[in-house]
């Protein structure tokens, strides 16, 4: 007897339906066919003991399995349950209403207990297709793909209970999930970290600002500056994750939880750090079996680049070309998979190897290095990476009389006031981000607008173009920096609430920019000054 149905397979962030049909005829054998890699081939053990423990009989007939389609490598022990259950329905143990619309997926205990599978989000998307019903998939797995409307998401624990379900004796219980209830009331948890930093205005304006338009951010300053406070507090400042947004999230997290337990969703915008040795797959993603890395880990939030000269240049380098597409190709022999990547990049950087200069002539005789030794130690980030990054900002040592807190009551006011700043600055952003909504076009954010549409919402004047053409004429800028100072100058005006971009909104564009190449000295924080003032 010949029994067909529904799996499926994952390919980057996406479910590939994948037909499963089992024959049961005269012979002995067990052939499996379809491109299954090992774990695949080695159900066979676990879906026979199952089936024992039920108290069904393994047939003692030839099965064949075939895996459609053939040329699409099927991998993991999500396959077991549907190999279960085609095995048990074309040796006629079982009568299975209305199988071949099911998509299930499981990996199977030896006693029949069904444990997660990983991308639980990705195969509930799978069923979208017109000639696929219900979904079947172990609880922990289900509950994130009950997030997604249009779907019927049954969870089960045991084989027992997918059997009975299909013999319409016991019914699973359909799943049901609203994403948005859940990330209610995040927004006011992610302002705790904001409201602890002291001591630096100028690096909180650089983070709303930031966060205001999604631009690159580069840190640079003394060890125990508060760089890394900074960093994680500007997740705090950007808009809460839209449904779509969430969904896409918590689609590639799951993908890349290889142990398929959803412990948790993602419900606030994600923060990635990786270790400063990490590999360029690591960051990027790949590998024979191509994987979400960190760049995708950190879509609609913040990837932060702690130690940024410490890493490998070979493995910066590969950030190029997603900074600017904010996605990220994989290619392979067999396939190409593409990972989405619209994540924004705060970096942090020591001045020098001590870690100890500062530009200015009072405190530069504490630094140990030479200018030689500092000036390799910037080189090791290439300048079109740094020709990326929007605003660059030089963070100053926390005065320690600010780092002791009041206590007692005086303390909880503190705090309470604290708590009010953050908001406040918070609503700035939002504001911002609703102006850019409401004009660019398609609601983008300053970011990513390009070309005509950049120009568009700029409409600058006579003085602002003189300006940006000596600007351009006198630092040699590129055409991508000359788009993404515009970009930036519009995102200040937005902040201070202004219809047009000024002057000085192109200036403080420029300023943010320069800021990085000031380590060597003050002349050409002179010649800026003097540009600027003209």
């Amino acid at each position: 007897m010949l029994v067909r149905l529904n799996a499926a397979a994952l390919q980057g962030v996406d479910a590939v339906p994948v037909t499963v049909e089992v024959r049961v005829d005269r012979g002995i054998h067990f052939l499996m066919v379809g491109l299954p890699d090992s774990a695949v081939r080695e159900s066979q053990q676990r879906i026979k003991s199952a089936i024992e423990h039920l108290g069904f009989r393994w047939p003692g007939k030839g099965i064949t399995i075939n895996l459609a389609p053939a040329g699409l490598r099927k991998e993991g022990a999500a396959y077991d349950l549907p190999l279960a259950l085609g095995i048990l329905a074309a040796s006629e143990q079982i009568e299975l209403d209305g199988v071949d619309r099911i998509l299930s997926m499981g990996e199977l205990a030896l006693d029949g207990t069904l444990r997660p599978v990983h991308g639980g989000l990705a195969l509930a998307q799978a069923a979208l297709a017109p000639d696929i019903g219900p979904v079947i998939l172990p609880r922990e797995s289900a509950a994130e793909a009950a997030l997604l409307d249009g779907v019927t998401v049954h969870a089960a624990d045991h084989l027992r209970e997918v059997v009975d379900h299909l013999a319409r004796t016991r019914p699973l219980p359909v799943l049901t999930g609203d994403l948005a209830q859940q990330m209610a009331g995040q927004a006011d948890a992610a302002l705790e970290p904001l409201a602890a930093i002291r001591g630096q205005p100028r690096g909180l304006d650089a983070i709303a600002l930031a966060a205001a338009g999604g631009h690159n951010l580069c840190m640079v300053g003394p060890p125990g500056a508060g760089k890394t406070m900074l960093a994680r507090a500007m997740v705090g400042l950007l808009p809460p994750l839209s449904l779509d947004e969430a969904l896409a999230v918590n689609r590639i997290h799951s993908v890349a939880r290889r142990s398929g337990r959803t412990d948790a969703l993602v419900l606030q915008r994600p923060f990635r750090s990786p270790h400063h040795t990490i590999s360029d797959v690591a960051l990027v993603g790949g590998g024979s079996d191509p994987r979400p890395g960190e760049i995708s880990l950190a879509h609609a939030g913040v990837l932060f680049l702690d130690e940024l000269p410490e890493m490998p240049r070979h493995v910066l380098e590969v950030l190029r070309q997603p900074l600017e597409s904010r996605e990220m190709t994989i290619s392979r022999a067999r396939a190409s998979v593409v990972f989405p990547a619209d994540f924004q990049l705060v970096a942090a950087m020591n001045p020098c190897p001590c870690g100890r200069y500062r530009p200015d002539a009072v405190h530069r005789s504490r630094c140990t290095c030479s200018r030689h030794a500092r000036t390799r130690y910037l080189e090791r980030i290439s300048g079109p990476l740094l020709d990326r990054i929007d605003i660059h900002l030089l963070i100053e040592p926390v005065d320690p009389k600010l780092l002791l807190p009041e206590s007692g009551a005086r303390g909880r006011l503190e705090r309470q006031r604290r708590l009010e700043e953050a908001r406040t600055l918070r609503d700035q952003v939002l504001q911002a981000r609703a102006a850019q909504w409401a004009r660019n076009p398609s609601g983008l954010a300053n970011h990513r607008l390009e070309g005509n549409a950049l120009h568009e919402v700029l409409a600058l004047g006579r003085k602002e173009k003189e300006l940006l053409t000596l600007c351009a004429e006198r630092f040699s800028l590129s055409a991508r920096s000359h788009s993404r100072v515009l970009r930036l100058a519009r995102t200040i005006a937005d902040l201070a609430g202004s219809d047009t971009v000024k002057t000085d909104h192109i200036a403080q564009a420029l300023a943010h920019r320069r800021a990085g190449q000031t380590l060597d000295g003050e002349e050409d924080q002179e010649s800026d000054r003097t540009l600027f003032s003209g």
